[in-house]
């Protein structure tokens, strides 16, 4: 049998990654049989997450709402909420990013439920849940690395029942993680991507 040819998505909304090239890994049913992200808790966010210098100004925007949603022991100073770390990386919109400052806990925005602070105060505030969340921690599992949409092979947590890919998986990223992909890709890039998983299976 003739081997598929690489897929490359153009429907999507990444409009710094026009051209998206998919590694054949998401097309691999990788996930156990009970995986669903509703059995998130919060492990993934234990090294913080890196993000774009806009989605940093518009979190630092939004000060005074996200610290109302703090615990009492969480850090309410924003001038410690990121690392200071800045890197280059054309995967991000401007080419470069930071990350989240961690804690014991995990990410500086961790409670200790497990939940996203900054998630928790734009749901109570009435705005969509990930107006303030950065794009990699919305997308995780899926990533993007070097152009190329993937699966995030992380060492640091081992969940199958949520995220964590296994070596004899029964689904796959279009099972598990729709709201992801419809997040990264958009309405179009979404069925863009999954037309192109029903010609791999």
């Amino acid at each position: 049998m003739a081997e598929l040819a690489a897929v490359i998505l153009r429907r999507h909304q990444i409009t710094h990654v026009p051209a998206l090239r998919v590694d054949p890994v998401v097309f691999q049913p990788v996930f156990h049989v009970s995986c669903s992200m509703r059995n998130c808790n919060g492990q993934c966010c234990a090294e913080g997450v890196l993000l774009d210098p806009t989605e940093k100004e518009r979190i630092l925007a939004h000060t005074g709402l996200i610290q109302k949603y703090l615990e009492t022991d969480m850090e309410h100073d924003p001038a410690n909420w990121f690392d200071g770390v800045v890197g280059q990386d054309m995967d991000f919109p401007s080419g470069e990013c930071e990350g989240t400052a961690s804690t014991e806990r995990g990410c500086v925005f961790l409670d200790s439920r497990g939940l996203c602070t900054l998630q928790k105060a734009a749901v109570a505030e009435g705005m969509d849940k990930f107006t303030l969340k950065p794009f990699y921690c919305v997308a995780y599992p899926l990533t993007i690395d070097a152009g190329v949409l993937t699966v995030e092979d992380a060492d640091f947590t081992s969940r199958p029942s949520c995220c964590s890919a296994v070596d004899q998986g029964s689904q796959h990223i279009t099972d598990v993680c729709r709201e992801e992909l419809e997040f990264m890709l958009g309405a179009d890039g979404a069925q863009e991507l999954e037309l192109a998983a029903q010609t791999r299976r």
